[in-house]
């Protein structure tokens, strides 16, 4: 979507960049984890990962901490582009569907991809434990305004987002 003119942001980044420069938050975070969790006085994201993907009561309370705050970083970032000269203003949100926000977005894309490709791909050693943390891929699907697969190479990839994005041009 970038390279065909689309402004994009995408959420993990702003959770990454709140974790570093927020002190508000960080400071919340070590209180609701303890200092464990920090290694050179930055949060340790898979120290917390460890924590919260077996204890649901922490994760939603780390969640009522972030996702306010990123919801509020892609407003203001949508209000800073808005009148600038991009034909999309893109969110890349994993867990979009899972926190029930699609309503804010005038169009839902999902991309898909296959379980066994998308394990292959992931750099993530906690893939399992994150992937329990999101609704079934079937139901993001039928939730989703388009769905586009990747499943083969980028180029691939790259030829059906194009497609998707004269389609939603013409609409």
């Amino acid at each position: 979507f970038n390279k065909l003119g689309a402004y994009t942001i995408d959420a993990d980044s702003i959770v990454h960049k709140l974790l570093l420069n927020d002190i508000d938050l960080k400071t919340k975070i070590v209180s609701l984890f303890d200092t464990t969790i920090l290694e050179d006085e930055k949060i340790a994201r898979d120290k917390i990962a460890k924590i919260v993907f077996k204890d649901e009561t922490k994760l939603k309370k780390l969640e009522n901490l972030l996702h306010p705050k990123v919801l509020a970083e892609i407003e203001k970032e949508y209000e800073k582009v808005k009148n600038g000269n991009f034909i999309f203003f893109i969110v890349e949100m994993p867990l979009l569907f899972e926190i029930g926000v699609q309503k804010l977005f005038d169009i839902v894309i999902t991309i898909s991809t296959k379980e066994d490709i998308a394990k292959k791909r992931s750099k993530d050693k906690d893939y399992m434990l994150r992937k329990k943390r999101q609704m079934p891929l079937k139901e993001k699907e039928k939730l989703s305004d388009f769905v586009i697969e990747n499943n083969q190479d980028i180029s691939s990839l790259e030829k059906n987002i194009k497609k998707i994005s004269q389609i939603i041009k013409n609409l």
